[in-house]
């Protein structure tokens, strides 16, 4: 698999639900994902995804790689070494790419970013605040859950144990069976997946599963430093 695969699974049950990105791009998707085929196209359409590509062209220049580098995607989606070089400066100059993709506080943002930011999907979530830059959905709980990328283990052909974000002064996890898809990938009972959406979308190895959960952490850390600006609820 490559980073534009990976990317792909992640990206393609939003777009489905039309929460972002081109009309119709996940069948595109879907089609690369079968044949391997039109990958620069997939690019091309992951590229208008309003949230998602700054974010990859962000750590990309960080490092000198390419926006669909593995190691890119992976770092955004799930976590790993590329993101401990970032810093609150780093996050704060970064917030204006997201303002020309519709983000409607930036000002506001940036005067609130917390020590540990880091270009995580999770932190996009909790910190900017899912459905904020393209107002396709209400910045609840809810919500926060379904679109932070989480983690489980599968315990039937139906569920998962694993992570579940709860607030109450402030954002923690906790652990609960949950009913998810599986359309994307076919794990074995005891596998450790990851799921966006309710959505099963990759199946985690044991040092992508430590790296979500430590990143992820890290993020609840950091956004629980600070009280966030008033958002758009709908």
């Amino acid at each position: 698999m490559n980073g534009t695969e990976l990317c792909c699974r992640f990206s393609g049950i939003t777009n489905s639900l039309n929460y972002c990105g081109p009309s119709d791009a996940h069948r595109t998707f879907a089609r690369f994902m079968q044949a391997g085929e039109g990958e620069r196209e997939v690019q091309e359409l992951l590229s208008r995804f309003e949230g998602l590509f700054p974010y990859l062209q962000l750590i990309a220049k960080k490092h000198n790689l390419q926006p669909f580098d593995y190691r890119v995607v992976e770092a955004y989606w799930l976590g790993n070494e590329l993101l401990d070089a970032f810093t609150v400066d780093d996050f704060r100059s970064f917030l204006p790419e997201l303002g020309k993709r519709g983000l409607p506080i930036v000002r506001q943002l940036q005067e609130k970013v917390p020590e540990g930011a880091i270009p995580h999907h999770t932190f996009n979530v909790l910190f900017v605040g899912v459905g904020q830059i393209t107002g396709s959905v209400p910045t609840t709980l809810e919500n926060m859950q379904n679109c932070m990328a989480s983690w489980g283990e599968v315990i039937s052909p139906s569920a998962v144990k694993g992570s579940v974000l709860i607030k109450n002064n402030g954002y923690s996890l906790s652990e609960a069976e949950r009913t998810v898809r599986f359309g994307l990938v076919h794990p074995k009972i005891g596998d450790k997946v990851a799921i966006h959406w309710g959505e099963c979308v990759h199946i985690l190895n044991q040092q992508q599963y430590e790296n979500l959960q430590k990143y992820t952490e890290k993020v609840i850390r950091a956004v629980n430093l600070i009280s966030l600006p008033q958002r758009r609820t709908g």
